[in-house]
């Protein structure tokens, strides 16, 4: 009985030592995640309406750098916020890395406009409460990716 070798029908066969990733991530995670993931396909959604309704204020007919930039970040952004908050949510290994480094961009991001808003255009209290409601949600998320990253990558997953 002790020569026998283990089959895929064994319990032992398909034990791991791993946690499966799903199972580290908090439920704050996948809200963020799932909200995110919504928000990005919004963004690109109303980015193109608004495009097409007022296509004499975007001058698509020009080429000019300013057209390049509003292209780019409008479809940049929320593609750089969707991806790595896909991933995450199939449990990719370096998932939280990626999404620690949207986050950290597009907190950065916000900085940099609120920034802009008080040194050249005076204090516009909309724009600046809408930037420190941005930076106020994007915290939490920071903290819990920070949190939960050397175990993610641990854990046992989809590669």
């Amino acid at each position: 009985m002790a020569d026998e070798t283990s089959t895929i029908f064994d319990k032992d066969f398909s034990d791991e030592s791993g946690v499966r990733r799903r199972d580290i991530a908090p439920l704050a995670l996948k809200i963020y995640a799932w909200a995110y993931l919504v928000l990005s396909l919004f963004s690109v959604l109303s980015s193109y309406f608004v495009s097409r309704r007022f296509r004499d204020a975007y001058q698509w007919d020009e080429f000019s750098t300013t057209v390049l930039f509003s292209i780019g970040s409008t479809i940049l952004f929320p593609i750089m916020r969707f991806v790595p908050n896909l991933l995450i949510l199939l449990e990719k290994k370096y998932a939280v890395l990626l999404a620690l480094i949207a986050t950290s961009v597009s907190m950065l991001a916000w900085c940099y406009s609120a920034y802009i808003i008080v040194a050249y255009g005076g204090m516009n209290l909309i724009v600046m409460v809408t930037n420190i409601s941005w930076l106020a949600i994007e915290i939490p998320y920071l903290v819990i990716l920070l949190k939960i990253r050397t175990d993610w990558e641990k854990g046992r997953g989809r590669p």
